[in-house]
């Protein structure tokens, strides 16, 4: 059998076309949005009559070659419907059946990349293997199968064959989009989208950093009630994910109405909460959290349960980073749009010399008007409309917008929470269902829990310092100028950590290490 790899490099011709159909599609619309961008000064009315027709051919041209050609394409297509805040409505709309399943490939397509990755000997590691998937995505597809040495029930996740190939060509084409639509918008950081695009897209396709950062979140986001499945590592491989199986249906799937409001409260609660926990307090999260990768589980014993799953599109943030966010929520506690704008500049949004006292005007009418609106209600309204094009004209206007690295992952991560909430909890607003947690995320209780926190760490790392230092300073003679070198080396990397409590640690240990290595060579 002819395997994955084999398949995509002996055959040009399918990038080939795949790459000139995307192009013949940008052509298509590119040129048609930069014409439309002149006749504004002609004709706004003209302009506005062939940008509504625009958009709606736009985004269901869009939506059929995402269904087409699969891949990175679905991937940037999920995006696009999950940010109707960035995107047309038309396009928002059009896209909005790839969030939760994409077209799956035949299993004979995966059984190769099995036969590949296991040399041969997949019935080794699987008793069985259910040929229809559970579910399949942009990269690869789920199925559910039982293992040989125990029989345990698992879901086998398998990337397909040709996807290296592919997301490649596909990066080059968004790479040509981005410097198109750059025209349109000047000043605006696409290239940065386009960087996290192809950062989340390299670590997508190893499902060893998948499974590595499923095992990192999820002690923590268990004690908040939400399940992450267990990665079975010795069958684990870079191209294959092997976890254990979660019960249920996915959000997206699910008729939420019978689940009674208190279920569904309770569940936006956990979604909350768990997320708030990931930014703030790991400084590490998922960054696809759509309706598609939470499951609602009915059949423990303990009864209902909801799993995340899917943990290959993550981001982080500093500990400063998660600092200041968690000030900047202390400012949405305390409605204080001014100190909001303020720590946005701090974390890198708008560089200092911008003009932020218009800044500060338009945050206090968009907070003022979205402050306790339901989105389903100020969707398509007249006054979305005057607020968008005020930010529209801003956006123009500004000298100064970028967009640190981890925002991009965080405004989508931000915006698939919302919608999958607001779902749960129709007619109120994420910020409505975030206050409540506000006051304990900045209060004398909590700060009072990460001091004494610290201040363990602190103790642990000094309690071992005299111990490292002794047995660095009883190490042979003959070893000694190599431990010196060795310690000058690790005081040169500490002190390159960022400023802050793990740096003064770490560059004591160094330092101290130094000078014993010293005066023993003396």
């Amino acid at each position: 059998m002819i395997s994955g790899r084999a398949r995509a490099a002996g055959n040009p011709h399918m990038v080939l076309r795949r790459s000139l159909a995307g192009l013949v599609l940008l052509a298509r619309l590119g040129i048609q949005y930069l014409i439309i961008a002149q006749l504004k000064r002609i004709s706004r009315r003209g302009a506005r009559a062939w940008r509504t027709r625009l958009d709606r051919a736009g985004g269901r041209l869009v939506a059929a070659h995402a269904r087409r050609h699969g891949g990175l394409m679905i991937k940037i297509g999920q995006y696009i419907a999950s940010r109707p805040d960035i995107f047309p409505l038309a396009y928002v709309d059009a896209c909005a059946p790839l969030r939760d399943q994409a077209p799956a490939r035949s299993f004979a397509v995966v059984a190769a990349v099995l036969d590949e990755v296991y040399e041969g000997r997949t019935a080794k590691h699987f008793a069985r293997i259910e040929e229809t998937p559970l579910a399949a995505a942009s990269f690869g597809q789920v199925h559910r199968a039982w293992l040989a040495d125990d029989g345990r029930l698992v879901a086998v996740k398998i990337q397909y064959p040709e996807l290296a190939t592919t997301v490649a060509a596909d990066l080059w084409l968004v790479r040509l989009a981005v410097r198109l639509f750059a025209l349109l918008l000047p000043g605006f950081p696409l290239i940065t989208v386009y960087e996290e695009i192809s950062r989340t897209s390299r670590e997508e396709q190893d499902y060893l950093h998948e499974g590595s950062a499923a095992d990192r979140l999820r002690p923590g986001l268990a004690e908040r009630g939400l399940r992450v499945p267990a990665v079975l590592w010795p069958h684990t491989r870079e191209k294959v994910l092997v976890m254990e199986y979660a019960a249920g249906t996915t959000l997206g799937m699910l008729e939420l109405g019978p689940l009674g409001e208190r279920e569904r409260r309770r569940m936006a609660d956990v979604i909350i909460e768990s997320f708030l926990y990931m930014l703030l307090e790991m400084g590490f999260f998922h960054a696809d959290p759509h309706a598609g990768n939470f499951i609602y589980d009915t059949t423990a014993p303990q009864g209902p349960q909801l799993w995340l799953i899917d943990f290959g599109m993550t981001s982080s943030i500093t500990r400063r980073e998660a600092a200041l966010y968690r000030d900047f929520l202390d400012c949405l506690r305390r409605n204080d749009t001014d100190g909001m704008v303020d720590l946005l500049t701090k974390l890198g949004w708008v560089l200092p010399g911008a003009d932020l006292a218009n800044l500060r005007v338009l945050a206090r009418e968009v907070f003022a008007s979205l402050g306790h609106l339901s989105p389903t209600t100020f969707k398509g309204s007249r006054r979305e409309a005057e607020l968008s094009a005020k930010i529209a004209e801003f956006l123009r206007r500004i000298d100064g917008l970028v967009l640190p690295r981890h925002t991009i992952m965080l405004s989508r991560a931000t915006g698939l929470i919302e919608g999958v909430c607001m779902e749960l909890v129709p007619g109120t607003n994420l910020l409505d269902l975030i206050r409540p947690r506000l006051a304990g995320l900045t209060g004398l209780r909590t700060q009072l829990s990460r001091w004494w926190q610290d201040l363990q760490e602190t103790w642990k790392a000094y309690r071992a310092l005299p111990e490292r230092v002794e047995a660095l300073a009883a190490r042979p003679a003959p070893a000694q100028r190599s431990q010196a070198l060795l310690a000058a080396l690790l005081l040169i990397a500490a002190l390159q950590l960022e400023p802050g409590k793990v740096r003064t640690i770490a560059a004591s240990v160094a330092a101290c290490a130094v000078a014993i290595a010293v005066l023993r060579g003396k």
